[in-house]
């Protein structure tokens, strides 16, 4: 008896379609991971860059406030030292006694009607320069004259002094102005520094410093930016210096710092404005200048809303969504023709199998369509099999990435002809996303010289049940509020404690730290979105409320312990699978 030929046609087209349909799969598969890879790297980076904006903005304020000083110490000792009367005083002796206080110049103001004028100076040039359109300026002085002190919002205010802020001022010239009065001389004393620390600390440490090495470490990141919500897309608003030259703040920017070459200003507006009124990123893809990339738009409110010369910005990153791509085209060519290869011997051993059972008489038939029907079983193993290997390499690639460790990768794609590695990271958790996390915070907790302690049960066989990103944002997001609360400890009392075991069903994360024992009503409220115990920051209040959401997600729970024997303690219980 025969075989029916056309039956032999029809299952021969049918695994050929799926076999095409597996390796479409497994195409879109990477690059659906290429590009979730790239909109993380870019979120990373945006967030490293705002919290290295927030230390920077910190530290210069600190700066200055500390030019501010020693410019209020100068025209004090400049007031002892000269005649109470501007007209007894010259220029000459101006001149020296700059020169001697180690300040730029030193100027003596008067008031002319509804003006401040620079009567004497060390700086001809100032001489005569009017203060009556200076804005807040002429508001600070007459204030300094009335009444010793100033009140405005703006400045650095100090009895019988105030001092205008670099921010505010003119970026071209980072000239920074003191002004103290008395009531015991007929005029103002103005000394001024042309400010060569704060410009210097900019260069140095300063946004553009920051932003520059990050995009040198990140070979695929092309442009990062810093859009100033309340300026951005808006008509510049110019200010004035006491010179009379038009110039725009530092703090009136639309771009503060960073470049702006990959730009689509009108739809960049609206995606700025929407970043910042939804607090939350947003990614888009888009073709610029040639490249495909992603564009991710990151809010950073502000850090200190009282300061004046603060303002919300959203940080901008372009990055090239082809150079993870390229990164990665070896490895996946070279799996993908490792399974082109197997498919098509695979292919022409059936196409001889059915061959022969057409040449077959009926006992032949039999015999040939058991051995068919067990080779068409060890295809489908060993495809499958190559699936499965294929997606442990994906994985493992994807943990490199995350890691920055692109060295690494390079040599495990020249290894993977010899084998597929075996995951396993310096605290043998068994599980790349927690070995990642935990591995980070150690490095962190090294750095703020904290006490950090973990033990993990080894994972084994079980099947967690939740994603990498989410495993990442719970137990990063419990280790960082520990470690903000014990910062402000003595160094010696410094500890965190992280456990991880799996018992009844269920991954039990647990994190542990010392400190201040938490009330009945701020347990109840700390996982409230906004809600902090430690004052009002970038980032406080939102950390704890976004881990109870994403362990909700998957049916889990999680409470908080306090007291003082143990400290505070935060136990997740996440639901877990398991498969033999």
């Amino acid at each position: 008896m025969q075989p029916r030929s056309p039956f032999l046609y029809i299952v021969f087209v049918s695994i050929v379609l799926m076999l095409f349909f597996n390796n479409v799969m497994f195409y879109y598969t990477i690059k659906n991971k290429l590009v979730d890879h790239v909109e993380q790297q870019s979120l990373q980076a945006a967030y490293h860059l705002r919290d290295s904006i927030d230390r920077y903005k910190t530290s210069v304020r600190y700066i200055e406030s500390m030019v501010g000083q020693q410019l209020r110490i100068a025209a004090i000792a400049a007031k002892d030292r000269l005649p109470p009367r501007a007209e007894n005083v010259s220029n000459a002796q101006l001149e020296q006694l700059s020169s001697e206080l180690g300040v730029s110049h030193i100027a003596l103001l008067q008031r002319r009607g509804d003006d401040f004028v620079p009567v004497r100076s060390s700086d001809p040039m100032e001489l005569m320069a009017g203060a009556e359109k200076w804005g807040y300026w002429y508001t600070a002085l007459q204030q300094l004259l009335e009444n010793r002190n100033v009140t405005i919002p703006e400045g650095q205010k100090l009895p019988n002094y105030w001092s205008d802020s670099i921010e505010l001022a003119d970026p071209s010239l980072m000239t920074k102005w003191g002004y103290f009065y008395d009531g015991t001389t007929d005029y103002i004393v103005s000394p001024y520094v042309e400010d060569v620390q704060i410009e210097q600390y900019d260069r140095l440490v300063g946004p553009d410093a920051i932003l520059h090495r990050m995009i040198v470490d990140n070979p695929g990141m092309l442009e990062m930016t810093g859009f100033n919500v309340n300026t951005f897309g808006k008509p510049l608003a110019l200010s004035k210096s006491p010179k009379g030259r038009p110039y725009v703040p530092l703090n009136q920017r639309p771009i503060p710092f960073g470049t702006y070459v990959y730009s689509e200003r009108t739809s960049d507006a609206a995606f700025v404005r929407e970043a910042y009124d939804s607090n939350k990123p947003i990614t888009r893809l888009a073709e610029l200048n040639g490249h495909k990339v992603v564009k991710s738009f990151v809010p950073a409110p502000n850090s200190s809303p009282a300061a004046e010369d603060d303002y919300p910005y959203v940080i901008g990153v372009v990055f090239d969504s082809n150079v993870i791509h390229e990164a990665l085209s070896v490895q996946a060519r070279w799996i993908v023709s490792r399974l082109v290869t197997t498919t098509a011997i695979s292919l022409v051993l059936l196409f001889i199998v059915f061959q022969a059972i057409r040449r077959s008489k009926d006992e032949a038939v039999r015999v040939t369509q058991e051995a068919y029907i067990d080779e068409v079983n060890d295809m489908f193993t060993t495809i499958r099999g190559q699936r499965h290997d294929f997606l442990n390499h994906v994985q493992t690639i994807h943990t490199f990435l995350q890691l920055k460790k692109y060295d690494d990768l390079h040599r495990y794609t020249g290894e993977l002809v010899g084998g597929i590695r075996q995951t396993n990271d310096i605290i043998q958790i068994g599980h790349p996303a927690l070995a990642a996390i935990v591995q980070s915070k150690v490095v962190t907790a090294m750095d703020k010289h904290i006490d950090f302690r973990h033990q993990f049960a080894p994972i084994g066989s079980l099947n967690l049940g939740v994603t990498s990103v989410d495993i990442v944002i719970i137990i990063g997001n419990l280790i960082d509020n520990a470690f903000d609360e014990v910062a402000g400890l003595p160094v010696r009392e410094r500890w965190v404690e992280l456990s991880g075991s799996y018992r009844e069903g269920s991954m039990i994360i647990a994190v542990r730290n010392p400190g201040r024992t938490l009330t009945d009503a701020e347990k109840s409220k700390i996982f409230e979105p906004g809600y902090s115990t430690k004052g009002t920051d970038a980032h406080s209040g939102i950390g704890l409320a976004v881990t109870k959401k994403r362990v909700h997600a998957y049916r889990g729970s999680i409470t908080v312990e306090s007291n003082e024997e143990n400290g505070t303690t935060f136990t997740v219980s996440i639901p877990l699978n398991r498969f033999g």
